[in-house]
Parts: structure tokens; C-alpha cells; sequence
């Protein structure tokens, strides 16, 4: 039977960790599929392979919170109605494949099962109220032909970032303004330390411009030749039609070494790895 399977799997871990463990543990109107007692702390793995409703879940969740114990769920279809993840309920997916087990966090990590007990009871897998990129840009290089004098340019844009967790993070600047990430002064220079090594590339030059169309100056590409501006919806199309084809010529990525300022208020059940936490 599948469900007492995956239980033992978790039983043997726990065993392989120098743990002891219990299956079918019994406490004041709880039963644990498999309980581990810990000096600091008690945990208790449920397998639940057929339907459960939320409330139900919480339900028996709130037994466990009551007698100290961490409860984690492992389920074979995650309840329907879990809209976001909740600090109090750790659910987590459980999947099959070529005989062995893992553990899905919402897609953005599949664990061993080995792995995800081994980093759950060792504080490795932690909830966490807001997303934070890491540190890193990754800037794709686009091709653009000059619209006034034909000289082939290139412009380039920054890819969706990373969270420790795996998590892609998408952001939007605002058009016809200055202070865009794309131009911040560190990346800037990044980029043309990059390009001065690289003969295949011809950047587009970056500065302030006036714009007829918007009526006002903003920083902005333009042709490293005659200077012609390459306005924002020119450029925005570009990247729009670089999403589904494959008009990316050069990727560079590197360490920033100011804050993105792009941390998003999602809750979420964090494994970053060798990575720090998202907060």
C-alpha cells in the first residue's frame, strides 16, 4: 500500500538520522503517521494520499499546534482550496517517479524525500513572509537597427530574477522616466566593461535625451552613431517580441552590490539551498 510505503520511507529517514521515530503515534485525539521527538521540538509527518478538505486539515492541524507539535503534511493532491501558503499549515505536494519519492514546494523546488525530512527537521526549509531576489542581474542583448540612419545597434534588458528559493521574480518599470533599474550607473558600467571585450556587440549609447513623442528628456538608448533616440516603445517591443522568438544575441549576468529593492510581500515555504533565507 502506497501510503503505509511512503510512511516507513519517512520512518527509515528519520532512523538513517540517528532519530528516533514512531508510525502511528497516539496523542490526545491525534495520531501521527510518523512522529519525531526532538530535545527542542516534536514533529509530525502526515501522508495523506486520499482527498482532504482544508478545514479538515486545519482541523486536525490545530490538535497537533495545541500540543506543541509541528505538523507537516504531505499530500498526493494538495487541498483545492490552499489559495496561499500559511505558517501554521506547512503542505507540501508529495510526487512519484521511477519508484521513488519527492516532495514538490509549489513547484519551485522538487526535493528527495530524504532531502526534504533531512532540511525540514534541520530548519532548512523556513517560512517566510516576503520573496527576495538575489543578488544577481542577467542582462539579454537585443539587436536594433538604427531607424534614422540603419547602423546596427545594441540595447539590452534585464531578465526576471531569482529568489533563493527558486521563486522567478518579474518586475515592470515605467516608461519615458530616468531612474530605471536598466540604467542604474553600477549595471551601466558593467555592461560596457562587457561590450569593450566583446567586438561582436556595438552599444547603443545611454544618456539623457529629449523626446518629441513624450514631449520631455529621459534617459534612453540610442544610436552610437548619429545619436537618434530609440524611444521607449521602440525599445519595449523589442524586448515584448524577444519573449517569443529568439532574438536574444548575448546574455551576461553578475553580482550587484546595492540593494534591488525588489522584495515582494509573498508568503511562502522557503528552502534556499546554500543560499540565505528570503528574510
Amino acid at each position: 500500500m502506497l501510503h503505509e510505503q511512503v510512511q516507513y520511507q519517512i520512518l527509515d529517514i528519520c532512523k538513517s538520522l540517528g532519530l528516533s521515530a514512531q508510525t502511528e503515534y497516539r496523542g490526545k485525539g491525534w495520531r501521527a503517521d510518523v512522529f519525531v521527538p526532538l530535545e527542542e521540538r516534536k514533529y509530525a509527518f502526515e501522508v495523506q494520499l486520499s482527498p482532504q478538505s482544508l478545514k479538515k486539515t486545519q482541523e486536525r492541524q490545530d490538535k497537533y499546534i495545541r500540543d506543541g507539535v509541528v505538523g507537516c503534511w504531505l499530500f498526493e493532491k494538495e487541498p483545492a482550496r490552499q489559495r496561499v501558503e500559511m505558517e501554521d499549515l506547512p503542505i507540501f505536494k508529495l510526487e512519484f517517479s521511477d519508484n521513488r519519492t519527492f516532495v514538490s514546494l509549489k513547484k519551485r523546488k522538487i526535493l528527495s524525500l530524504e532531502d526534504f525530512v533531512h532540511d525540514f527537521l534541520n530548519d532548512k526549509i523556513k517560512f517566510c513572509h516576503t520573496l527576495n531576489p538575489l543578488p544577481y542581474v542577467e542582462i539579454y542583448f537585443l539587436e536594433m537597427r538604427c531607424w534614422k540612419c540603419g547602423t546596427i545597434n545594441h540595447i539590452y534588458y534585464i531578465a526576471p530574477f531569482q529568489s533563493p528559493c527558486n521563486t522567478i521574480i518579474n518586475y515592470d518599470e515605467a516608461m519615458w522616466v530616468s531612474d530605471k533599474l536598466v540604467f542604474h550607473p553600477f549595471i551601466v558600467s558593467k555592461i560596457q566593461e562587457y561590450v569593450n571585450s566583446n567586438k561582436n556587440l556595438s552599444l547603443a549609447t545611454v544618456k539623457q535625451r529629449y523626446s518629441h513623442t513624450v514631449g520631455d528628456s529621459y534617459m534612453s538608448f540610442g544610436c552610437h552613431k548619429c545619436d537618434s533616440i530609440f524611444g521607449d516603445w521602440y525599445v519595449q517591443e523589442a524586448v515584448m517580441e524577444s519573449w517569443y522568438g529568439d532574438g536574444i544575441i548575448d546574455k551576461l549576468k553578475f553580482k550587484v552590490d546595492f540593494d534591488l529593492n525588489l522584495r515582494q510581500d509573498i508568503p511562502h515555504w522557503c528552502h534556499p539551498g546554500e543560499h540565505s533565507f528570503c528574510e
